[in-house]
């Protein structure tokens, strides 16, 4: 049972729908649309989550609702002994994650915002006779932040701003934990496990930003984001043949801090372009500690993740009176080791291509929408089953597409 509740929880940092760790690309359609590089640029109530300084820049009372949808895929082999298994999918099915902005400009230079966006998930599903069911068959991982800022104008060209980042962080995962016996016993593979919680809205962290206006048409800005320490607590249902067992359990989860610095510039009147570059600390999750029944003790597993770097370039073109299109490239770095004790991301660098239009319909309304394709990397890292056989994990083919739209009015 103790090696049976250390995989379930363990996996609470499982694999990930094709981002650095568990943190999603970008939680709204205009975020993804220029890959994030809206640092320097306020453009709309997406500085709630890209920097809270540039809040500066929206003049009118703006609500901002939309959506951004995921699905991943990619085929997933493993080596044991030397002896590659078929290739088996990897899909964990259509996500869809909706998001809030709102901006509110207030007296003597303050502006206030507040976003509910969807910064952190995962999700995957192996097949049924995946060797990888013992670690796990399907998790689901959904984070949502709740993102009260406020902005202030020192100069014409200087700004600053800063917020909560209040976290909801919830959890459901399915396993076959004892599946790597299946071939002493088969009926080990009819033993199944659920996990399901969350951290009850208890976890929060800040983030804070700065924007500066070089030139009339070139700006610069930065922003800090702070680790947030996060428990979950869930409870473990194990069933088996003529039998139910359930328990309580929780982990420790650290959502790792982060730095982004970019740049935005207006070449012409029509022509913009937008650049970042920022760092994840994700080696700061070395280890997931959870805790057990009393009968059971504690329990750490080492992930031996690495950090991250991301980089991304988004020029747009107003290319009629009301509507602008835009590209973007975003190159992110592999957080996986080579050799880590379970089963965790699957291997391999990201590479999105995505773009974008905007419509002012109205001298009020706005529609904005985005698709960006997630190319990941073919890379191997090695783990090992709970009896300490090595296997050898291959994540190919992965591909994530993204998808996105946002109405915003301005009153």
């Amino acid at each position: 049972m103790k090696k049976i509740l250390s995989l379930t929880i363990a996996i609470l940092a499982a694999t990930a729908a094709f981002s650095a760790g568990f943190g999603l690309y970008e939680p709204t359609a205009i975020g993804t649309s220029y890959a994030g590089a809206l640092l320097g640029r306020g453009l709309d109530g997406s500085a709630n989550s890209i920097n809270p300084a540039t809040l500066d820049d929206i003049t009118n009372l703006t609500v901002q609702v939309g959506f951004v949808t995921e699905h991943p895929r990619a085929r997933i082999r493993i080596a044991e002994g030397g002896v590659k298994h078929r290739s088996k999918p990897l899909d964990p099915g259509f996500f869809v994650l909706p998001h809030f902005q709102l901006v509110a400009p207030a007296l003597w230079g303050f502006t206030f915002g507040l976003g509910i966006t969807p910064d952190y998930g995962l999700g995957t599903r192996y097949s049924h006779d995946s060797a990888m069911t013992w670690s796990s068959k399907k998790t689901i991982i959904e984070g949502f932040v709740v993102n009260p800022n406020v902005s202030y104008r020192i100069t014409d060209d200087w700004s600053v701003g800063a917020g909560a980042r209040l976290l909801f962080f919830d959890f459901e995962q399915y396993s076959y934990p004892m599946s790597y016996l299946s071939d002493a016993n088969p009926q080990y593979g009819l033993i199944h496990n659920h996990l399901h919680g969350n951290n009850g809205f208890t976890s929060c962290g800040y983030q804070i930003g700065t924007r500066y206006k070089l030139l009339e048409n070139l700006s610069v800005g930065a922003v800090y984001k702070s680790k947030i320490d996060t428990r979950v607590k869930g409870h473990s249902n194990l069933s088996m043949p003529g039998r139910v067992l359930g328990g309580n359990a929780s982990a420790n989860l650290d959502i790792p801090q982060s730095i982004a610095a970019g740049v935005n510039w207006d070449i012409t009147s029509d022509w913009h372009l937008g650049a970042m570059v920022s760092w994840t600390d994700w080696s700061e999750l070395d280890k997931i500690v959870f805790d057990l029944p009393a009968s059971q003790g504690d329990k750490t597993t080492k992930l031996r993740w690495k950090d991250s770097w991301r980089v991304g370039i988004a020029p747009s073109w107003d290319f009629a009176r009301d509507w602008t299109a835009v590209v973007s490239y975003v190159y992110d770095s592999n957080v996986c080791s080579y050799d880590q004790e379970s089963t965790m991301l699957p291997p391999g660098d990201r590479q999105i291509v995505g773009g974008g239009l905007t419509w002012r319909m109205t001298e009020n309304l706005q529609i904005d929408v985005t698709y960006g394709l997630v190319i990941m990397g073919s890379k191997s890292m090695h783990m090992n089953d709970p009896l300490g056989r090595k296997y050898r994990l291959e994540c190919h083919r992965g591909l994530s597409h993204a998808a996105g739209c946002t109405l915003t009015y301005r009153f």
